[in-house]
């Protein structure tokens, strides 16, 4: 109460009307005369043509805008989104209203900028780089980056890059090195973005999400206060990874093609809790002893490719903290691995024969409380990794399994008895999950 005694009458109308969309804050001008010019006042503002694409409505929204914006009497616009799809929102209007916004000491900016069947660009005003009051700046799509020389961002804290396409190189690392408070960083990689070297050296980053659907001859990722790091990279090859992510608590990765999985997973050795998920060549060339993820405690692995369960192994046995374990295999996988086993089988596809291990990873000994499989398919290795983490997991309390192919009832009976009569630990609570 105290809050809202201290607004006048006007701010606080104000105030109620900048959590409206811009478009029902603007309808409420037909109220009385005190409301007419009111949301001029309101500092969020968002207009949006992806919703109707009526030709002539957007039009004279595109009008409207122009008409009203350089006029807006908020001293301060805390936040400005644009979204076009429609081809009503020129390039140059998106420029100028932009550079109307900046001289407001603009806050959060998010454009959106997709043009459909035509290649055109939305360029940005260079006032924007040197935007001191900027926070939050979103740009997705068809919008061309061009970083002046003279570029200064003291406040921006969050960047997302989502598909855009840059200038240069050195565009890129112009925008990148003079944020110097940044801390989450978001980039979407598309085809011809013009940037092979792709170069990320920020200390003060605490988040990086980055999906690459092209092929770049080297990522350069030096950020030694990052705590958390998502990779999505779907291109057939990564040539050069240098990665110094020394403070890193949580990981999230996704790999297809052919990178180089053992670097990359050195590099996110700090990690507490591991998302993995490979789709890669040569997975056998990938493990052995240096794979020491000494702190982690969640490891979520998701796998379509063969040798998954010697790669596991390693996962396992470098990780003597692990608590939580989730483990899937792609039925996609299984499907190609089925078909190929019809012709012919690859004299490199050995199977693990998990009873006959005699070097028990600590973790299973020591620490592992949970473990979920999704997807599971009992199969010969399958079924002979399932029974061996139950069986050497002293202390695990939960194991849910959730059973992928069809059974009838005999060997459902006979799997249950399998399972549970393979447990180690006497108050494990077993779950069983028939499709």
């Amino acid at each position: 109460m105290d809050k809202i005694s201290g607004f006048s009458d006007d701010e606080l109308l104000v105030k109620i009307l900048s959590f409206l969309p811009t478009k029902v804050a603007v309808s409420t001008s037909i109220l009385s005369k005190q409301w007419r010019f009111l949301w001029m006042w309101v500092p969020k503002l968002e207009y949006d043509d992806t919703i109707n694409c009526d030709m002539e409505k957007n039009k004279r929204m595109q009008l409207f805008i122009d008409r009203n914006l350089p006029l807006h009497r908020a001293p301060v616009i805390e936040s400005l989104c644009l979204k076009s799809s429609c081809s009503s929102f020129q390039p140059k209007y998106i420029k100028f209203w932009v550079d109307i916004a900046v001289s407001r000491c603009l806050r959060e900016l998010s454009v959106t900028f997709y043009m459909r069947k035509l290649r055109t660009y939305a360029l940005l005003p260079s006032s924007l780089y040197t935007c001191k009051s900027l926070v939050t700046l979103v740009l997705k799509y068809e919008i061309f980056v061009d970083v002046p020389s003279m570029v200064c961002l003291p406040s921006l804290k969050t960047l997302h890059l989502l598909g855009v396409i840059y200038a240069d190189e050195e565009s890129l690392q112009r925008l990148l090195s003079n944020c110097s408070l940044l801390e989450d960083l978001v980039v979407k990689r598309c085809n011809s973005d013009n940037v092979r070297k792709f170069a990320v050296i920020i200390p003060s980053l605490l988040s990086f999400e980055i999906t690459d659907v092209c092929t770049s001859d080297e990522y350069v990722i030096d950020t030694p206060s990052l705590k958390y790091f998502k990779a999505r990279f779907l291109s057939k090859s990564l040539s050069c990874l240098i990665v110094n992510m020394p403070k890193l608590e949580e990981a999230d990765i996704a790999l297809r093609g052919s990178p180089d999985v053992r670097k990359l997973l050195k590099s996110v050795s700090s990690v507490r809790r591991l998302s993995l998920f490979l789709q890669v060549k040569n997975v056998e060339d990938q493990y052995g002893d240096d794979f020491i993820f000494n702190e982690l405690e969640h490891l979520k692995f998701r796998i379509s490719k063969t040798y998954w369960s010697k790669l596991l192994f390693w996962l396992l046995k470098g990780s003597p903290k692990l608590r939580d374990f989730e483990l899937s295999v792609s039925l996609f996988y299984r499907l190609r691995l089925s078909r190929k086993a019809i012709f012919v089988r690859d004299s490199r596809d050995t199977l693990v024969c998990w009873k006959q291990m005699i070097d028990v990873p600590q973790c299973l000994l020591s620490s592992l409380q949970t473990f979920k499989w999704t997807t599971y398919w009992p199969t010969e290795e399958e079924r002979g990794l399932a029974t061996y983490i139950l069986e050497k997991s002293c202390g695990l309390k939960t194991a849910r399994i959730l059973i992928a192919s069809k059974l009838d009832p005999q060997k459902k009976l006979e799997m249950k008895n399998e399972l549970f009569s393979s447990c180690g630990s006497t108050t494990c609570n077993i779950n069983l999950v028939f499709n």
